[in-house]
């Protein structure tokens, strides 16, 4: 089985491997009262979210050389008794039942990779059991299909989340597990495992993290990112560089913002998505290039908003607005992650269908608009100039995330700036 390098130097260049989750039984595994608990503003109905997100896996399979799938690669390194064992420990402890220990060692490498998703009920057999409100004494997983926030590859090294809510730590735990030891990706090593972190102040989520060259990275300061870890993070990536510039854009801390590619998603080398509003208008977010060498912040600038500290770097950007320039069509659409882009090429993108005013936008900046089904049943094909490929998503999108959010690239192609 040959290893799959990590490479990640841009947000565009072309894809070669990706990991992507499909929704399973967790994500009914929840009612409208405790939806909260697992960071959902309402349930989600799983046939639709399915449907759905079969187009994204369906698109990427006829694009992408190697579609790895996060439930199927958790299967193969349970296949490790040692391995194994490492894992339940590692996930019963962060949940306070240890006891689970031997009776979830029992099942085999596929049914525990199920479960482990799925959760694992709290049997209510003593009086503390019996009175807690918890259903489940480890929780469910209906945020997994989100594969791009609790692990980050970053030039040739990952990082392993270091999550802002309790109830993803158990996703990091499991791709860092994979990350250890699958065939396919062990043995390249971690920037930083968050999973070892017990500072609450230090939060960082793949959401957040844009890799723009090697030597330029924009992170978003967010409700799910913290200004430490981001000081961490230049601490960590810039060990061995002569220069890693990181542009520091700080979002407000509310539902709409919870990552930074809600608001901005790179297109091409040339070209961004953005929500008008906080990256270039009046309310826009401040910015803060941190200069830095060798593991150490020489120095920090504040920038009035993202575009002006971009062209510093000589990135002078066309900027397509999420819902265009309708105002109240931007809120809607930026709230059903309109700005949420994943790109697989240079130029060469997929996003929601139902973001219509998008659409649009895209459209008259050159994009010509593909249906996903066109592309699955291959009626058409990718064509040579920019294109953006538009799912079904409107299940999917009440999760609070986009195309980028589900996809976790591990290796591109280098781009030629």
């Amino acid at each position: 089985m040959s290893t799959a390098k990590i490479s990640n130097y841009s947000e565009i260049g072309k894809l070669n491997t990706v990991i992507i989750h499909e929704p399973g039984l967790e994500m009914e595994n929840m009612t409208p009262e405790t939806a909260h608990e697992v960071l959902y503003d309402d349930i989600l109905t799983l046939d639709l979210a399915l449907k759905e997100h079969a187009q994204l896996s369906g698109v990427l399979n006829k694009v992408v050389e190697n579609v790895l799938d996060f439930e199927k690669l958790l299967e193969e390194v349970l296949d490790d008794s040692r391995v194994k064992l490492d894992l339940l420990q590692a996930v019963c402890a962060l949940h306070g039942h240890n006891e689970l220990v031997d009776d979830l060692m029992a099942l085999n490498a596929k049914d525990l990779s199920s479960q482990l998703f799925l959760g694992t009920l709290l049997k209510k057999d003593t009086l503390e059991k019996y009175l807690s409100p918890s259903r489940h004494a480890i929780p469910p997983l209906p945020n997994a299909f989100f594969t791009r926030d609790a692990v980050m590859c970053v030039y040739d090294k990952t990082i392993i989340g270091s999550m802002a809510h309790r109830v993803r730590l158990t996703e990091a735990l499991l791709l860092k597990s994979i990350f250890n030891n699958h065939p396919k990706l062990k043995g390249q090593g971690f920037h930083y495992d968050g999973t070892h972190q017990k500072n609450e102040d230090l939060t960082i989520e793949g959401g957040d993290l844009l890799v723009i060259r090697d030597d330029l990275l924009v992170i978003g300061f967010s409700e799910r990112t913290s200004a430490r870890a981001i000081d961490r993070m230049a601490e960590k990536l810039s060990l061995g560089h002569e220069n890693l510039d990181i542009i520091v854009v700080e979002l407000p801390k509310i539902r709409a913002t919870i990552h930074l590619d809600m608001i901005f998603t790179m297109l091409d080398v040339d070209t961004v998505m953005n929500f008008a509003p906080l990256i270039r208008g009046a309310g826009k977010c401040k910015a803060f290039h941190l200069s830095c060498t060798n593991g150490k912040t020489n120095y920090i600038n504040e920038y009035s908003g993202l575009p002006k500290a971009l062209r510093n770097f000589g990135l002078e950007l066309n900027f397509v607005d999420c819902g265009g320039d309708n105002p109240f069509a931007q809120e809607r659409e930026q709230w059903t992650s309109g700005a949420n882009f994943f790109t697989f090429a240079p130029g060469h993108i997929i996003g929601y269908k139902h973001n219509k005013a998008t659409l649009d936008a895209l459209d008259q900046a050159g994009f010509e608009i593909i249906e996903a089904t066109d592309i699955i049943s291959g009626r058409v094909s990718m064509p040579a100039g920019k294109a953006a490929v538009a799912m079904d998503g409107s299940e999917l999108s009440r999760g609070g995330g986009g195309c980028r959010c589900m996809t976790m690239p591990v290796h591109r192609d280098a781009v030629k700036w």
